[in-house]
């Protein structure tokens, strides 16, 4: 049985009720859906909103973090919403 990213999100989100949004790494099918592959030296992330289930995606440096807190994913989520 495959078991999709959509679907862990979703268990996720059961497991933290009290969370509007996951910040987690993209899986290789997803990545493969981007116009231009991170580069070298880049991982793929993404943030999921939890009342639609909307995905933004973006790459960090490898080694580079992003903080997962609520407030922190929100406004990031609403700056790549706005680039797009």
């Amino acid at each position: 049985m495959v078991i999709h990213a959509t679907q862990i999100d979703r268990m996720w989100f059961r497991a933290h009720p009290d969370r509007e949004y996951r910040l987690r790494r993209q899986t290789l099918a997803e990545v493969q859906h981007w116009a231009f592959q991170p580069g070298p030296g880049y991982a793929p992330w993404c943030i999921i909103r939890r009342a639609d289930g909307v995905m933004e995606a973006f790459a960090l440096r490898v080694g580079e973090t992003c903080d997962d807190h609520d407030l922190e994913l929100e406004q990031f989520f609403d700056h790549l919403r706005d680039a797009a």
